[in-house]
């Protein structure tokens, strides 16, 4: 009995400590950047901010020029769905109508192989079948939109060079995000 009292202060133990440990802090890299002092530096600045504000502006023109495009395949993909719905939906209520049946029917362990027989798995043996989900519009342009659509520019490295060009600085840092210590 000495090793079982043993055992289970060791799992009281681990547990309690386990419970004393909270969330650990997350971190994540980012950069500060400190300007050129000098005028020339700061008007080689201006020319920076433009060349980055024309790529913005590239960027999100080619984004609505992107949603223009897909708009056409999105009823595609969605007409491809509902089919697979439909296909889904059919095996759903042969697989509802058997298991309505297992129900009416009543089958115990004890019909199949007699009273006594230990099973290890719970009854019922045949669960209720899961309905499919109907799929929308709206997710399937979702999803052709993060396929297509949604992709980095590339304007920040544009910037950095350009900034660290004109005499900037680019500083590397680790910023604490979330569950930070006091």
């Amino acid at each position: 009995m000495l090793p079982a009292l043993r055992a289970l202060i060791l799992v009281i133990v681990v547990v309690g400590l386990a419970g004393c440990a909270g969330p650990s802090p997350r971190y994540q890299s980012v950069y500060r950047y400190e300007p050129p002092a000098d005028s020339a530096g700061q008007a080689c600045l201006e020319k920076c901010g433009q060349k980055m504000e024309v790529c913005q502006q590239r960027c999100a023109a080619d984004y609505q020029t992107c949603l223009a495009d897909i708009a056409p395949l999105v009823e595609g993909r969605y007409g491809e769905a509902l089919k697979r719905y439909a296909a889904e939906l059919e095996r759903y209520r042969w697989e509802l109508e058997r298991y309505q049946m297992y129900l009416s029917m009543r089958w115990q362990d004890s019909f199949w192989y007699g009273h006594g027989f230990y099973h290890p798995w719970p009854e019922p043996y045949y669960f209720s079948p899961v309905a499919p989900k109907k799929p929308s519009r709206d997710e399937e342009f979702g999803r052709l939109r993060k396929e297509r659509c949604e992709v980095e520019c590339g304007c920040q490295p544009i910037y950095d060079t350009c900034f660290l060009a004109c005499g900037g600085k680019r500083i590397p840092e680790v910023k604490c995000i979330a569950d930070c210590p006091k």
